[in-house]
């Protein structure tokens, strides 16, 4: 009788052991799936493009970036591209432009008037 039973406490505990083993590896799989779905939204998601308007710090045609001091007086480097890859030669240091930027890269890039130059002429 003693037999009987520890066979059948050995053969539950095996099968417990099983199902748990089953068990958590079901729930892994399911969150590597959530894990790469909310990392890949993002990524294919496009960030806005962002009009803003700066003072030009530097610019470097061969590495196609430009250095821009933003409103709070930050300077920030942005790579050109598309269109605004030609007119980093149209401006230099102390330029105002209005710069639509996304992420890191500049889309386009406009020269403006100086805040400061319409009140100098008054």
């Amino acid at each position: 009788m003693k037999k009987i039973v520890l066979a059948l406490v050995v053969a539950v505990a095996t099968a417990a052991a099983a199902n748990a083993q089953t068990a958590a590896k079901a729930p892994a799989k399911a969150n590597q799936t959530k894990a790469s779905s909310p990392a890949a939204a993002p990524a294919m998601k496009p960030a806005k493009a962002a009009p803003m308007k700066a003072e030009v710090v530097s610019t470097d045609a061969a590495a196609k970036t430009i250095t821009v001091k933003d409103s709070s007086g930050a300077d920030v480097t942005l790579t050109a591209t598309g269109p605004a890859v030609a007119a980093l030669a149209k401006v230099k240091a102390g330029d105002w432009v209005m710069v639509t930027k996304s992420d890191t890269k500049a889309t386009k890039i406009t020269k403006v008037k100086a805040a400061g130059a319409a009140k100098a002429k008054k």
